[in-house]
């Protein structure tokens, strides 16, 4: 989620961390990923594209249970950790994620404590931090992000610009498989699988992630990424909740459609 006023180097440090728990995909091979961030942007291959859609749509729908937990040792000593958990409900080209709030925070927002941030406290624009998002992917690999403010009966349309200030990092495949499957193919496959899961592993310098793959229901049960000096941790845990799948877009048909700018007043 985006933070509304300059951080100090501390809170930037794990904030950072955090955000890369949401991408392990690339994670893994850091030094590929500089290298491409440094080349020219060129266009995704039209092949690339519809053998990710052929992928979406074989894909078995699922409502996963996600906990993102990153770990850093800074250059001054300090320990810092974040922890938090999403829901993410899966189905054809189509995604739900919805933050799950501490039991604490929830009890003292029922007092009536507020617990807004930043100097759009209490505007929308604060709500539609951590607020449920709903992704759908096209066919042609377009992807379209409304953030849900319940509050307000509204569905906002986001455009590409802002998606990071809503929390959606860019990627529909590091979502909707947690790892894409491609990504899986750079990667050491260890051992045979063992109870629907096959474990990779990947080195990149000091950096090495470990990805426990769930074969028939295709997503990653865990991503472990560790530095060798032990001074970064990065977890991913998911589990597959019980059916029946939810179905949390019934609740907003009846919502007012608005535009993110509405947000920035």
């Amino acid at each position: 989620m985006t933070l509304s006023l300059p951080a100090p180097r501390a809170a930037r440090h794990i904030y950072a961390a955090a955000l890369l728990a949401c991408s392990v995909s690339a994670a893994w091979a850091a030094e590929p990923a500089k290298a491409a961030a440094s080349a020219p942007t060129a266009a995704v291959p039209a092949d690339s594209v519809a053998r990710t859609t052929a992928a979406v749509q074989a894909t078995p729908e699922a409502d996963l249970r996600i906990t993102y937990e990153a770990m850093s040792v800074g250059s001054d000593g300090v320990q810092r950790s974040s922890v938090y958990t999403n829901r993410v409900y899966r189905r054809k080209a189509q995604l739900w994620i919805e933050r799950e709030m501490p039991a604490a925070l929830r009890q003292s927002q029922d007092h009536g404590h507020d617990h807004a941030h930043g100097p759009h406290a209490g505007h929308a624009h604060d709500e539609a931090r951590a607020a449920p998002l709903s992704i759908r992917r096209a066919d042609d690999g377009k992807v379209g992000v409304e953030v849900i403010l319940a509050k307000l009966r509204r569905v906002i349309s986001v455009d590409l610009a802002h998606h990071g200030n809503v929390g959606y990092g860019g990627s529909f495949d590091n979502v909707y498989w947690i790892v894409p499957p491609t990504a899986l193919q750079g990667m050491e496959r260890v051992g045979k699988p063992h109870n629907g899961v096959q474990r990779y592993r990947g080195t990149a310098g000091e950096q090495t992630t470990v990805i426990d793959w769930d074969v028939a229901n295709q997503f990653a049960r865990r991503v472990e990424r560790s530095d060798s000096h032990g001074t970064e941790r990065i977890v991913v845990t998911a589990t597959k909740l019980p059916a029946p799948l939810a179905q949390p877009w019934k609740a907003i048909e009846s919502y007012d459609k608005g535009d993110y700018s509405d947000l920035l007043d």
